[in-house]
């Protein structure tokens, strides 16, 4: 008995399954790369920006040293966070995978072991649940929100975070009056964290729902077998 191919795009996320290790080894880079970026540029960027009084760093006009860190600083703190959460994000796609992989070697396992019954006491095995698809989609979900939530860090730390942030805080910013352009950027700096961390968290949640809904399926798949084993075992010891 051939094992019936999924459909489209449940073949697709099946068929990566099998490359988790790569998977999780590419999420554990992208955190280490996230770390290294705030020891050496985030770090660095504060220790400057916090060097000397409040008056002296906010009277720095733009393109001193303390402007630069300062700029420095809010950006990574716009991009650092959500590449990091992606790359742990992909650590926990790789333990989806690797829990899909098992249940589906489970299920193929099983599908065999039925076939070398006697037609007579052979039991048919039943669909895959469809719990299988609701997790597949949960993992996908999860990474697709990780994803969007690293490009919109990215757009900020390129566009309006660096754009705000290089001025001076004592003659430029604090003085914006309303309706200028600085108190519009600072509108969107001050406003994409309230919404941008729990989306952030929203996608974490889909992952970890993928997990618990794989879990249960091994967990199911296994009861199925053992009750085919049982039911095999009760059918020829009667007929025996």
């Amino acid at each position: 008995m051939k094992v019936n191919k999924s459909p489209f795009p449940y073949n697709m996320i099946e068929k990566m399954m099998p490359s988790f290790g790569r998977i999780a080894m590419m999420g554990w880079m992208i955190v280490l790369i996230a770390v290294l970026v705030g020891i050496f540029v985030l770090g660095p960027a504060q220790a400057t920006f916090f060097s000397d009084a409040k008056a002296v760093r906010e009277g720095a006009a733009a393109g001193s040293a303390f402007v630069q860190a300062n700029v420095s600083r809010h950006i990574a703190e716009a991009w650092v966070p959500q590449f990091k959460f992606f790359g742990l994000g992909l650590g926990l796609m790789a333990i989806v995978m690797a829990l899909g992989t098992i249940a589906q070697k489970l299920r193929e396992m099983g599908i065999v072991i039925t076939n070398h019954m006697p037609k007579d006491l052979r039991s048919s095995v039943p669909a895959p649940p469809k719990t299988v698809r609701v997790f597949q989609l949960s993992t996908l979900m999860g990474v697709m929100i990780l994803m969007g939530v690293l490009v919109i860090g990215i757009v900020l730390a390129t566009g309006v975070v660096p754009s705000y942030w290089n001025h001076s805080i004592a003659s430029e910013l604090n003085p914006a009056v309303v309706g200028s352009t600085l108190l519009t950027q600072l509108g969107v700096v001050a406003s994409f964290s309230k919404w941008l961390n729990p989306l952030r968290l929203f996608g974490m949640a889909f992952l970890f729902t993928g997990i618990t809904l794989a879990l249960t399926v091994i967990i199911g798949t296994l009861r199925l077998q053992a009750g085919l084993l049982v039911k095999f075992y009760q059918q020829a010891t009667t007929k025996g």
